[in-house]
């Protein structure tokens, strides 16, 4: 007579389905690089300075790229919340929310990290997650800025 043991098999199934999801989480996330390079403009209503950055780029995923960011800074504390776009050649989307930090590195210059969380997008970024920040400086004179890409992205 043979006996079974319902909660041992109960578990070992439980266990293989979730190592099954896990495996195809991690192959599903993959590095994403790039460089940003954009001109920012914006107005002041103290303390808020509202800018928009439109930018061009190449990154992995998007290959050569346009971008849009609307943000609102806290010019006391120089923390900046907002929104960007990331547009592919093709007109496929990569929408993203963001959260930065700049620090003063010079009269005019700001160095800054902003970080980057994907909530979708169009065409073949519909269901796309991920994160990523963006090292950047700026030329305050001229509103100029460049920096690198980098972090993870699911689709």
């Amino acid at each position: 007579m043979k006996t079974r043991h319902p909660m041992f098999v109960a578990l070992l199934a439980a266990f293989t389905v979730s190592l099954a999801i896990a495996a195809v989480s991690v192959a599903a996330e993959t590095p994403f690089k790039g460089t940003a390079s954009a001109v920012e403009t914006g107005t002041v209503a103290f303390p808020i300075r509202s800018i928009v950055r439109e930018g061009t780029g190449t990154a992995t995923y998007l290959g050569t790229y346009t971008s849009h960011a609307a943000m609102q800074i806290n010019v006391l504390t120089m923390h900046g919340t907002g929104l960007a776009t990331f547009t592919a050649a093709n007109g496929d989307t990569l929408s993203t929310t963001v959260d930065g930090q700049a620090t003063r590195t010079g009269p005019t210059q700001l160095s800054t990290l902003e970080r980057y969380t994907i909530t979708g997008g169009t065409g073949r970024f519909a269901n796309t997650t991920g994160t990523f920040t963006l090292e950047n400086t700026v030329e305050q004179t001229t509103g100029v800025s460049s920096g690198t890409l980098n972090g993870t992205i699911d689709h």
